[in-house]
């Protein structure tokens, strides 16, 4: 499948990067040009956070945030080849569910590709547009909460939700019990803890940040890892064709192959703007450092993000599954 380029192999470095790239002009050149190609403008002005079930989401949703999570949106399609989803739906299907819907972009862009949908975003962050395509419209609420939709579904999409979801299994129980008999689910994710195949981001600052990372996540009941669970998770949950496709963000420009590049430069910018916000509320309020220390810390690892010599990469899983056919809703034993 084209949907695994790359991502079981290791990842040949451009030796030329490594050399040549690293420094603080190059860096710059890089990061200025991607935002400014993609991001209007950003506000530094502190941070916002969402206040319906304050605290179940630790990044922010303040204009910033809210870029750059349009700007993740476009390296998902260039992961994807441009594609939104890889579950074979129907092209004519009809009701379609965004779980953590965040700027609602996803959920336009899908509207708009199929006129016949119609198509229901949900967040805890009322951060949408208003002008959206008619057949697609936002909501409110909390997936975590019992789902009380009116309609059957053919389609769940949901997008990096890791960190999110206090329980995956009664997250996906939702989601079989509110499909339609061969209805489709597929959740697009992240794993943590970022890492290299070689040994070039051993002993860094950036493995330091992971490492706390995952700590303060454990620390709230959540896993990191989750992501690369999906595919079993799924299944227990009774779903069938079950599928795993598996990509690989670098986390700059140091690959060789042009394409990984790109995601590299892309992903580069993605992880600057968004490091602080991913950072905040869980370091200082979970694991306890002073903003000080984490202040510290986050300045040590912006300059391990732009190294083309540390070899890291974000693991990105996509899996999708389908409700049976013949199907009925499980209840709780």
């Amino acid at each position: 499948m084209c949907g695994n380029d790359h991502a079981e192999g290791f990842i040949e470095p451009d030796a030329n990067d490594a050399d040549s790239a690293f420094t603080d002009n190059n860096s710059t050149v890089y990061t200025e040009s991607l935002r400014s190609s993609f991001l209007q403008s950003v506000r530094e002005n502190g941070r916002g956070y969402h206040k319906y079930s304050d605290g179940q989401y630790l990044i922010p949703e303040d204009e910033q945030e809210q870029e750059r999570l349009d700007m993740q949106h476009e390296i998902f399609l260039i992961t994807m080849h441009r594609k939104l989803y890889h579950a074979p739906i129907s092209p004519n299907v009809q009701h379609v569910l965004d779980l953590g819907t965040g700027t609602g972009i996803w959920a336009i862009d899908f509207a708009d590709q199929h006129p016949s949908s119609q198509v229901l975003g949900i967040d805890l962050s009322p951060i949408q547009p208003s002008w959206i395509p008619t057949n697609c419209k936002f909501e409110l609420d909390d997936y975590e909460k019992p789902w009380t939709f009116s309609q059957k579904f053919d389609f769940i999409h949901a997008r990096m939700l890791m960190g999110s979801i206090a329980d995956e299994k009664n997250l996906f129980k939702q989601a079989y019990d509110n499909l339609a008999p061969g209805g489709w689910i597929e959740m697009q994710d992240f794993s943590l803890p970022v890492r290299a195949d070689d040994d070039t981001m051993k002993g860094t600052p950036f493995e330091e940040l992971n490492v706390k990372f995952m700590d303060g996540l454990r620390m709230i009941g959540r896993d990191g890892g989750v992501p690369e669970r999906y595919k079993q998770l799924l299944t227990e949950a009774g779903f069938e064709n079950v599928v795993e496709v598996k990509y690989k963000w670098p986390q700059n420009q140091w690959p060789k192959d042009k394409h990984l590049k790109t995601l590299g430069q892309w992903n580069m910018v993605n992880t600057l703007d968004g490091l602080y916000g991913f950072s905040a509320r869980l370091l200082t309020q979970v694991v306890g450092m002073t903003p000080e220390e984490l202040e510290t810390l986050l300045a040590k690892c912006r300059e391990d993000i732009k190294n083309p010599r540390i070899h890291a990469y974000w693991p990105i899983v996509v899996a999708y599954a389908q409700k049976p056919a013949a199907s009925e809703d499980r209840t709780e034993a």
